[in-house]
């Protein structure tokens, strides 16, 4: 086998092992939360300057394949990359850079959600702090409390009502985090692995900005993540870094009503959103935990129905339940209000309600942020 061909077949495995893992993810979150961002690139650099949509339909080391229709039809097409992928963390670039490349050959102003979320990623920094307190909530649920260091020196402060970090602890067995605020995901990916932190997405509770402390709370699993696992083993002093901070909610101008749907882990942003209601706005929340033992507390208005959602001993990730409640849900037409759409859970979950809201009730794609906070541990 020549180098070359080695070459190329090292490419196709490196792309080959993220779509086999993740791809419907992949494609998902590209279709749907980006539909603007791949509907610039269909029209643009896919030459259908008539187009009204675009999907990507896969994904290799060399580049997309695309579906543009426009007032003709359909039609299948090509896009490469500017560079072979032969890093998983290239991936997110390369596909980023078809956007910013369309961006560049049509000369439009303007930003697409694809643009507006790589600049928040770009903004992202680094914290590095320490475990402060650990209080057991119920049996699966855990509130940790991180402090001080750069939550202080750096001036840390939320973006959002749902904000969230990326939490980022040491490999197992080993007591460093080996990064400092230098720190980045392509660094991430070319440290061995025995060195590389570990971690997890997870939303701010509360901020108190004068001890600069925040409070996570993390949900105990029978089958644990490596954050999951550290988090039942969590102790005051124990050194983290945490990373963003990033948001999701963003509701338009006029919104009147809320729906918010979310498992153990989409509810602590759920409570903040509640607290911070605006006046003369309703909320509807679905809420699934494990039982009534479990449930979160929450905000408690006339202009807030809560419906908790039991899976009595069914695994998490494995019911319908937020699904089909938002599916049985009437949907009052023409009421004259504004509604928005907010989910945190499960990935498979969240892509079902967004399916639901989108396609059948007809929700704008601004109407609708539905974050995949974890995948079944089949999925992992």
């Amino acid at each position: 086998m020549s180098t070359a061909q080695a070459s190329e077949e090292a490419e196709e495995d490196v792309v080959a092992a993220v779509m086999t893992a993740m791809g419907p993810d992949v494609l998902n979150r590209m279709n749907v939360d980006f539909e603007d961002a791949i509907l610039m690139v269909g029209r643009v650099l896919g030459e259908r300057p008539d187009a009204t949509a675009a999907r990507i339909t896969w994904i290799d080391s060399r580049g997309v394949d695309v579906l543009v229709t426009d007032p003709r039809g359909e039609h299948p097409g090509r896009i490469g990359f500017t560079t072979p992928i032969t890093e998983p963390h290239q991936l997110t670039d390369e596909l980023l850079g078809l956007v910013a490349r369309a961006r560049e050959v049509s000369g439009e102003e303007g930003l697409t959600s694809a643009e507006v979320a790589a600049a928040e990623v770009a903004s992202a920094r680094t914290f590095l702090t320490q475990v402060t307190a650990v209080e057991d909530i119920h049996p699966h649920l855990r509130q940790i409390t991180f402090g001080g260091g750069d939550l202080r020196d750096l001036n840390f402060a939320p973006v959002g009502p749902d904000t969230f970090l990326f939490l980022l602890v040491p490999p197992p067995g080993r007591t460093e985090l080996g990064i400092d605020q230098s720190f980045t995901w392509e660094q991430h990916e070319r440290m061995p692995e025995a060195e590389r932190p570990v971690g997890a997405y997870y939303t701010v509770r509360r901020w108190r900005p004068e001890p600069a402390e925040l409070d996570v709370l993390f949900v105990l699993h029978e089958d644990p993540g490596p954050a999951s696992a550290w988090a039942a083993q969590a102790q005051p002093g124990n050194p983290v870094a945490l990373w963003g901070p990033r948001t999701a909610f963003d509701p338009p101008a006029g919104t009147d009503r809320y729906l918010l749907v979310a498992d153990e882990t989409g509810l602590p942003a759920v409570a903040v959103i509640l607290e911070q209601l605006p006046a003369g706005v309703t909320a509807r929340v679905f809420a699934e935990v494990g039982s009534p033992e479990e449930h979160h507390d929450l905000p408690d208005s006339p202009a807030i129905e809560v419906t908790w959602l039991y899976r009595n001993g069914a695994a998490p990730g494995t019911t319908t339940l937020l699904p089909d409640a938002v599916k049985a849900m009437p949907w009052p037409a023409g009421d004259g209000t504004t509604p928005y759409v907010w989910g945190g859970g499960e990935s498979h979950t969240m892509t079902a309600v967004r399916r639901y809201v989108r396609d059948t009730i007809g929700l704008a794609r601004e109407a609708v942020d539905l974050v995949a906070y974890w995948r079944k541990a089949s999925d992992r």
